[in-house]
């Protein structure tokens, strides 16, 4: 009998906070399938498994910068110094990514074989306002190789996330790829002053947003017409600027890692040289590319890396040469889903007995026993 106290009680909503969301069974049936086959292409190409935790200390996930705090979601509760006065080292934060764990288990693990080739796949957060199709809990599948700085090693990279968008009868997908070194080499030859070069990387890096002529309005904006047309010039064929070494370098790279990949079983159709293709100011190093679906060329990158030999730097103060990329898990399902690749079940029963008779208990248990052990899912 209900009392007085319990028809009071407060209800609380079932709601789920912005950015997060849940999957159904049919969702994280034909999600975890996907996955399944993501991770056998990348052990198939000799990549082994690393799990890191979900939460690092904060200090690690920012570099000791408070401005990378922004998108971090601090874990409460964290402290290891409970009722004492606090100590900034216990602070924790929840992942943002996949790839500073890595950076730090190399560190501290330097003895680990090299080149060390793994992979990881789990969720990452991030405090960023939610939009449309941007969650703030969401999955990558990352592969990289730390210990090796040949060119060999970019292009398998390229390699083993065409075999995954394969193998799961994904075609019509283009893999764009540019060299770090091609646009260091922008300053030069447009005049801009080093340190302004992040600002016009910031709105080249736009061009699929808003568009080649969009970037162009924004370059005149911020640099002036002569300048923005000698980017533009550059951005269209860096060739103009031959005489200058890091140039020559990353169009030399680019050419290597292209007849490499395809010799890896890459379609040449399948790739295009784009030097609109900026990444991570300030992180990469050399190589640079994304994956695109052709049919949603509004929904940007489902796969993005390159080169980055910083790697360890702020934790051994040394360079270590490493490249890599991340797979959006949530982003390349919406594409699956959309170009009806999935094939979703609601269950992952194959067999229901139904209990018709008490008297065949003591049966069915034995009938379900025989079921189970045939690896027939029976419920």
């Amino acid at each position: 009998m209900r009392t007085k106290k319990d028809k009071k009680q407060k209800r609380v909503k079932p709601e789920l906070p912005g950015g997060f969301r849940d999957y159904g069974p049919a969702d994280a049936i034909a999600r975890g399938r996907m996955l399944e086959m993501v991770r056998k292409t990348f052990e198939d190409f000799g990549f082994d498994p690393l799990e890191t935790p979900a939460v690092e200390r904060t200090e690690v996930l920012t570099g000791g910068e408070r401005e990378s705090g922004k998108i971090i979601f601090n874990v409460r509760g964290s402290r290891e110094s409970f009722g004492k006065v606090e100590d900034k080292k216990s602070d924790s934060s929840l992942r943002f990514d996949l790839t500073v764990p890595l950076a730090r288990f190399i560190a501290a693990n330097p003895d680990t074989p090299k080149p060390f080739k793994r992979y990881q796949i789990g969720s990452v957060w991030r405090g960023e306002s939610p939009q449309a199709g941007r969650y703030r809990e969401f999955m990558q599948a990352d592969v990289d190789i730390v210990g090796a700085a040949s060119i060999e090693a970019d292009a398998e990279i390229v390699a083993v996330f065409y075999n995954a968008l394969k193998n799961l009868g994904v075609s019509d997908f283009r893999i764009k790829m540019n060299s770090r070194k091609i646009l260091n080499g922008l300053s030069a030859y447009s005049k801009l002053k080093d340190e302004t070069l992040f600002d016009a990387l910031r709105i080249i890096d736009k061009q699929d947003k808003i568009g080649a002529a969009g970037v162009k309005k924004e370059l005149e904006k911020e640099f002036g017409k002569k300048v923005s047309e000698k980017i533009s010039e550059f951005i269209k064929n860096p060739q103009v600027a031959l005489n200058t070494r890091t140039v020559n370098e990353g169009l030399s790279d680019l050419e290597t890692i292209f007849s490499t990949a395809r010799g890896l079983g890459v379609e040449e159709s399948k790739m295009e040289i784009d030097y609109s293709i900026v990444r991570g100011l300030g992180y990469y190093t050399g190589f640079v590319f994304e994956i695109v679906f052709s049919a949603f060329p509004g929904m940007g990158s489902i796969v993005a890396g390159g080169r980055y030999d910083n790697l360890v730097l702020q934790f051994t103060g040394k360079k270590f040469p490493a490249v890599g990329a991340s797979l959006g898990v949530d982003r390349l399902y919406a594409a699956l889903e959309k170009l009806g690749v999935l094939k979703k079940k609601r269950t992952t029963v194959r067999a229901l007995l139904m209990n018709l008779s008490p008297k065949l208990k003591d049966e069915y248990a034995e009938l379900l026993r025989d079921l189970r052990a045939a690896n027939v899912n029976t419920s």
